[in-house]
């Protein structure tokens, strides 16, 4: 039994979103008292509990470095083989299939994430640190103060029906897709991304390199170092992907994603027979080698995706998680929102106890969270899934999309510039967002006009510098200004691979266009792939001067032709020297070099081993 029911902040939900912050809470903000309320009691199931089973580097960095917990996810959880991609072709045998993934684990790790066994681990680690804990309890309700008064939260214990309620100076709603908060203050916002889901998990292995079975089977396992298993690895065509997610439980997870427009939830989400039938007719080969085996949990959504108009509020309240905003699973951005929301909500608390919050700093959170960062992220999914089955379209579009999230939101996060948003990073979040939504309605567009068409080589992105240098930079620790100075650099550098994009579009899908002969420099932020629309869009009204866009093309050798002999030594013969006995350069020779000369310095003078900096100077309008 509790007698406490006064408390500096009361968390509602206790799921991961609810237990990280209540964590960050208490390393930051250590003799604030805090309250978890959650519906569910310990323990939680492992292995069939959750979907959200895999981290990227930002979520990576905020439960490792924020939240002080990276030997514990070493020890609890399985290392991640990045994302790996099998586009189009789905009824080939797998090893036929276009791929895309890595061969080694990545210098900066990321993980395949239990999260019944993060979520229970995580319970007894706050409540270590004094978080009290109300599990198996209901929130019935949320009465928000007006002024300096103490919100109000009603519950009911699921035992005995009691009911209680418990006051505090901060309410923070983390209760999931319930939305109480937003619901209760008509804060729901939609927009155009309509997709849904359906998943489940087996106990055991299902590995990804046992779908192959051809002749050719045993060569295709070999040349990867590391096994496919621990990627997370997607199925994809048109309209859809199918994911295949290993646990540290010993137990997989399997998961089918679609555009509602393209292949509806009914389809597929009513039952795991529905699934099975599905999979049968799209991806079949996994459907024969799921034969006999027997779920053990199946949970299905439609229209998964959404926003709010506020997740912020100076009034001492904030939605964190998905009862923020949720965009998409496809490259694993859950934690990197759970990460950038709690953040945000320790310093608006850190802030409050100073007498230092107002509501114009809480109107700057929000619209670096909601406006630029959430809506760059939409561009990548809102109208793409049509170019899933495109491996010449998707694996540019994959490594544009990673660069994409390193070289901004990563940075924005990791170097502090998420709490102290300046209007300068406002404006470059807005320019970022802006590019990214023309290049993202181009792929869009793009497969739409033209047919699939293979790959030359496996599109391994530790071919391409430019993303090798952003990777490297996820270990640097730079001042606001040298932060700033990159994003600079940076943005020049993606208005130049759009560049590229672009002018690669258009000779798939208007070969006879009488301006492939000159290909001028264009205005990437006015980009529009149909021809009739390049005079009233003003693709040609440039405000920047040309600049040389070979180092940029060279970052897609071997996808849309097969590699010359120059890209081939300059790439191809770093990529296997890398890649020599086993990965011995990769693991044994790089991280002390990155420890010693990257690993939180500056390390400008990388850029300059790695890419070109061509200097963007003003064009005639």
């Amino acid at each position: 039994m509790f007698h406490k029911t006064e408390f500096d902040i009361v968390i509602c939900g206790g799921g991961l979103a609810g237990l990280a912050l209540a964590r960050q809470l208490k390393l930051e903000l250590p003799s604030l008292s805090v309250a978890v309320i959650d519906r569910l009691s310990r323990p939680l199931p492992e292995a069939a509990f959750k979907v959200g089973e895999s981290s990227i580097e930002l979520g990576t960095f905020y439960y490792g470095q924020i939240l002080k917990l990276d030997s514990y996810f070493r020890e609890r959880h399985l290392f991640k083989l990045g994302l790996r991609f099998f586009m189009g072709k789905s009824q080939e045998p797998i090893e036929e299939r276009p791929e895309t993934g890595t061969v080694l684990f990545p210098l900066v790790p990321s993980y395949q994430i239990d999260r019944g066994r993060l979520e229970n681990d995580l319970r007894g680690i706050v409540e270590e640190m004094g978080v009290v804990l109300f599990e198996g309890t209901l929130v019935e309700d949320i009465e928000l103060a007006n002024a300096d008064e103490k919100h109000i939260v009603k519950c009911r214990r699921k035992d005995d029906n009691t009911g209680f309620q418990l006051t505090s100076r901060w309410a923070v709603d983390a209760m999931g897709r319930r939305r109480f908060l937003q619901t209760k203050l008509g804060l729901k916002r939609k927009h155009g991304h309509i997709a849904s889901a359906a998943w489940w998990r087996y106990k055991g292995r299902v590995d990804v390199e046992d779908l192959a079975v051809g002749k050719d089977a045993q060569k295709w396992r070999s040349n990867s170092i590391e096994r496919r298993y621990f990627s997370t690895n997607h199925l994809m065509n048109k309209g859809y992907w199918v994911w295949l997610i290993p646990l540290g439980s010993d137990a997989t997870s399997v998961g089918i994603v679609t555009d509602e427009t393209i292949h509806p939830q009914h389809s597929y989400g009513t039952s795991y027979e529905k699934a099975l039938d599905w999979l049968e007719a799209n991806e079949p080969v996994l459907w024969k080698h799921l034969q006999g085996l027997e779920p053990l949990d199946f949970l299905s959504i439609k229209n998964f995706s959404y926003t709010s108009e506020q997740i912020f509020s100076h009034q001492r309240w904030s939605c964190v998680g998905e009862a923020g905003a949720f965009l998409d699973p496809l490259y694993s951005v859950g934690s990197d929102f759970i990460a950038t929301g709690n953040t945000v909500t320790v310093e608006m608390i850190r802030r409050e106890q100073k007498h230092e919050l107002t509501q114009e700093a809480v109107d700057i959170f929000n619209k670096l969270v909601l406006d630029i960062l959430f809506q760059t992220c939409l561009c990548n999914y809102e109208g793409t899934y049509c170019a899933f089955g495109h491996a010449q379209i998707f694996t540019p579009k994959l490594a544009w999309d990673t660069a994409l999230h390193w070289a901004f939101m990563y940075q924005v996060f990791s170097q502090g510039l998420l709490i102290k948003p300046t209007t300068e990073v406002l404006a470059l979040g807005e320019k970022y967002r802006e590019l990214n939504r023309r290049v993202q309605q181009l792929f869009a567009d793009w497969s739409r006009n033209a047919p699939p068409q293979p790959i030359y080589v496996r599109g391994d992105m530790t071919r391409m510098r430019f993303l090798q240098l952003l990777h490297l930079e996820l270990a640097t620790h730079r001042s606001e200004e040298q932060v700033l100075d990159v994003a600079r650099k940076n943005l020049d550098r993606f208005e130049e691979l759009a560049q590229v994009l672009f002018w690669q579009a258009v000779t798939e899908c208007y070969p006879e266009n009488p301006m492939l002969k000159k290909r001028p420099w264009i205005n990437a932020w006015r980009l529009v792939l149909d021809p009739q629309k390049w005079s009233e869009q003003g693709l040609f009204d440039t405000t920047t001067a040309p600049r040389p866009l070979e180092p940029m093309r060279d970052n897609l050798t071997g996808i849309f032709a097969p590699q010359s002999l120059r890209e081939f030594l300059f790439y191809d013969m770093t990529f296997h020297i890398m890649h020599w006995q086993k990965g011995f350069v990769h693991y044994h020779l790089v991280p002390p070099l990155l420890k010693s000369f990257i690993r939180n310095k500056p390390a400008l003078w990388v850029r300059k081993l790695m890419i070109k900096d061509f200097p963007s100077q003003p064009g005639a309008a």
